[in-house]
């Protein structure tokens, strides 16, 4: 799990421009959205709400104004409304970050990037963990991964669950000088009884 000053430092460095706050926020959480799904596990421990403008994190716009690797430019848009704008001055956590997380990194700040924050709300609006969540409520994360891999395990413990061990196949393994492999296939096939 990665600190969410990392990863905003990341966004950052390859959006390689400034960015307001609330576009930086929805790219964190598509961000985290998708790596959940694919990995299976938060890419940090930020907690995400519901509120009007999508899903919002206190800590991301604090962690982002106290970070001394980044710079804060507080702004008055015409209308009156403050917002902040944000540029890297330095990082070096690019070469901590795995290169799965790096490449989820860099395509969500090209999108930051390249859309409107009208259209960033709008990908965040659309995330399917944003949708089934309740106003007021944190966003709880679900992962097709995770599906997947529940439901493959169910099968095989289907499959297999009054498979037993022939003496042939006990010894083979033994051959091979496997005796985890033993344990552990044994244990699967305890488990699906």
């Amino acid at each position: 799990m990665y600190k969410i000053e990392e990863i905003i430092e990341a966004l950052l460095y390859f959006a390689n421009s400034r960015e307001i706050t609330t576009k930086i926020v929805k790219a964190c959480y598509l961000l985290e959205s998708e790596y959940f799904d694919k990995a299976g596990q938060r890419l940090t421990n930020v907690e995400y709400k519901y509120h009007l403008y999508g899903p919002f994190s206190e800590s991301i716009t604090s962690s982002m104004k106290n970070d001394s690797n980044i710079l804060y430019n507080p702004q008055t848009s015409m209308d009156g409304n403050d917002y902040g704008l944000f540029t890297l001055k330095k990082t070096s956590v690019i070469s901590k970050i795995d290169p799965f997380a790096l490449s989820l990194i860099e395509k969500w700040a090209k999108i930051m990037q390249q859309h409107t924050l009208e259209e960033m709300l709008k990908l965040a609006y659309n995330d399917k963990n944003f949708r089934k969540t309740k106003k007021g409520k944190i966003v709880e994360f679900e992962s097709d991964f995770l599906k997947k891999k529940e439901l493959a395990k169910k099968r095989v413990k289907e499959k297999f669950s009054n498979y037993k061990l022939s003496k042939e196949e006990i010894d083979g393994l033994n051959k091979a000088g496997n005796d985890s492999l033993l344990r552990y296939t044994e244990n699967l096939l305890k488990e699906s009884d």
